[in-house]
C-alpha cells in the first residue's frame, strides 16, 4: 500500500472513530481551542497554562499538570488551573505516580501523558517508559464515563504538543551547544594550530644550517686528509653518520609537515562555522588541478600505509602528468577528504588476487579522466576512479554501499563505522556530482564525477 492510500485509509478510520466517540459540541470546541492556542503561543510555560485553562473554561474542571524528568523520573508540578504556573512545584502529592494507565484516587482522576515513540524520542524518553507527564483532574467523581473518556483523549492532545515542544526546546539547546563548541574549536584548536607553521619554518632553518655545516666540514676534511690520515678517517666516519641522521631528520620533517598541512586542511574545512550555521555543507570553491592539487597530496599521505599493507600503487597513474591539465572548481578541503576516504577504504579492504601471469598481487590504481558532455551538451565532467584488488562486491550490496552505516557482511572483522562512503556521497552530491561502483575482474572500482 502506498503512502497516499495508507493515509487516506487512516483519515477514513478517524472519521469513523469520531462518529463513535460522540463528543459534545462543547468538547469539540475545547479540542479546537486547545489546538489553536497551542500553535498561537510559543514556549513550554504557555503550553502548560493552555493545558489547564481549557478544561477550566469549557468544562468547569480544576486540574494540575506535572512533568517528569526523563533521567531521574522525578515528578514536578508545573501548572494549576487556578493560580497558574509553579503550583505544587516542590510539593507533589504522594498519590501522583508514574503509571502507564489512568487511575482514580479519592475525588481525583489521574491520566498519564504519553510522548510519541519516534527515534528522536530517545532524547527525551529514557528507558522503556514513554510517559512524559501527568494530568490530574482534582474533582472528577461526578464525571460520567463519556466525560472521562473525553479527558483521556484531551490529554493525548496535550502529550502530542508537549512532546513536540520538548523536542523543540531540546533542539534549540543542542544548536546553541554546537555553535559554542564550534567557536571553542576555532579558538582553542584551529587558531593555536596555526602556530606550528612558525615552528616548522624554524626547523627548516636549522636543518639548512646543518647542511651548511656539512659543507664546511667537507672543506676542513680535505685539509686534514693530507696532514693526518688517521684523524681524517675518524672525522669522516662521524661526518657520514651526521649526514645520515640529518637526511633522516629532513625526511621525517617533510612527512610531519605534510601531515600537518593535511590535518589542518581537514580541521579548517570540517569545522567551518557556516556548516553549522546553515545546517549543510557550505562550499568555498576555488579552481585547482584535481590530480596535482588534491589526489597526489593524498596519495603521498597514504604512501607509507600502502607500503605497510603490502599494497602496490599503479605508478603509471601516479606519475602521469597529463592529469594536471584537468581543472575543477571545488571546495578543495572537502574533495581532499573525499579522496582520503576512498584511499583509506582501499588500504583497509584491498586483498591479494592472482594477476594475468598467475602471480599474487595486492594493488590499487587510480586515475582521472575527462567525461565530455556528461552533465549535458557542453557541460563536461571530471571522473576520479580508484580500483582495489579483492573479492567482488555483489550488485545488491553495491546498491547500498554509499548509505549511512552500511557495511559488507564479509568485512565486519575490519574496523569501521560505515560512514566514510556516505560522507563521500554527500560531498560529491553537494558539488552537483555523482558516485558509483563497478565490479571488475579482480576487484572493485569506486568513482565519482564532478562538473569540470
Amino acid at each position: 500500500m502506498d503512502k497516499f492510500a495508507a493515509i487516506l485509509k487512516r483519515v477514513e478510520q478517524k472519521k469513523e472513530d469520531y462518529d463513535t466517540y460522540g463528543f459534545e459540541k462543547l468538547e469539540l470546541s475545547a479540542f479546537n481551542t486547545f489546538f489553536d492556542l497551542a500553535q498561537e503561543y510559543d514556549g513550554l510555560e504557555n503550553l502548560y497554562i493552555v493545558s489547564v485553562t481549557v478544561p477550566r473554561v469549557f468544562l468547569g474542571l480544576q486540574s494540575n499538570l506535572y512533568t517528569i524528568d526523563p533521567q531521574t523520573e522525578a515528578i514536578q508540578g508545573v501548572a494549576n488551573s487556578h493560580p497558574g504556573l509553579d503550583y505544587k512545584k516542590d510539593n507533589v502529592p504522594q498519590y501522583i505516580r508514574i503509571s502507564d494507565v489512568s487511575y482514580q484516587h479519592g475525588h481525583a482522576h489521574i491520566v498519564p501523558i504519553h510522548g510519541k515513540k519516534t527515534p528522536a524520542g530517545s532524547i527525551l524518553l529514557h528507558g522503556s517508559r514513554n510517559v512524559i507527564g501527568i494530568f490530574e483532574v482534582t474533582r472528577a467523581d461526578h464525571l460520567t464515563e463519556a466525560e472521562l473518556f473525553f479527558i483521556r483523549k484531551y490529554v493525548n492532545r496535550i502529550g502530542y504538543n508537549l512532546y513536540n515542544k520538548f523536542l523543540a526546546e531540546q533542539n534549540i539547546q543542542h544548536l546553541k551547544f554546537i555553535n559554542n563548541l564550534v567557536a571553542d574549536i576555532e579558538h582553542n584548536v584551529i587558531v593555536p594550530n596555526l602556530q606550528y607553521k612558525h615552528y616548522f619554518r624554524k626547523i627548516r632553518k636549522y636543518l639548512n644550517t646543518n647542511k651548511e655545516i656539512e659543507t664546511g666540514l667537507d672543506s676542513i676534511l680535505d685539509e686534514v686528509k693530507s696532514v693526518s690520515p688517521d684523524l681524517y678517517a675518524k672525522i669522516s666516519e662521524i661526518v657520514e653518520e651526521m649526514v645520515v641522521i640529518n637526511r633522516s631528520i629532513f625526511d621525517d620533517q617533510e612527512k610531519i609537515e605534510r601531515h600537518y598541512k593535511h590535518a589542518s586542511l581537514f580541521l579548517e574545512t570540517l569545522f567551518r562555522p557556516d556548516h553549522f550555521l546553515f545546517g549543510e555543507y557550505i562550499l568555498k570553491k576555488t579552481p585547482c588541478y584535481l590530480w596535482k592539487d588534491i589526489v597526489l597530496p593524498q596519495l603521498e599521505e597514504y604512501s607509507d600505509r600502502f607500503i605497510q599493507q603490502g599494497i602496490v600503487v599503479d605508478h603509471t597513474a601516479k606519475d602521469d602528468k597529463r592529469f594536471d591539465d584537468i581543472v575543477v572548481r571545488v571546495d578543495k578541503g572537502l574533495i581532499a577528504q573525499v579522496v582520503a576516504n576512498v584511499f583509506s577504504n582501499a588500504a583497509k579492504y584491498a586483498e591479494s588476487v592472482a594477476d594475468t601471469s598467475g602471480n599474487s598481487v595486492k594493488k590499487i590504481d587510480c586515475r582521472t579522466s575527462l567525461m565530455e558532455d556528461f552533465f549535458g551538451r557542453g557541460h563536461h565532467g571530471v571522473c576520479f576512479h580508484i580500483f582495489s584488488s579483492g573479492p567482488l562486491i555483489n550488485r545488491e550490496d553495491a546498491a547500498l554501499i554509499f548509505e549511512e552505516g552500511f557495511r559488507l557482511a564479509q568485512r565486519e572483522s575490519v574496523e569501521g563505522t560505515g560512514h566514510g562512503l556516505h560522507f563521500v556521497k554527500n560531498v560529491i552530491e553537494v558539488h552537483g556530482g555523482i558516485v558509483g561502483h563497478k565490479a571488475e575482474d579482480t576487484g572493485n572500482e569506486f568513482y565519482f564525477v564532478i562538473p569540470a
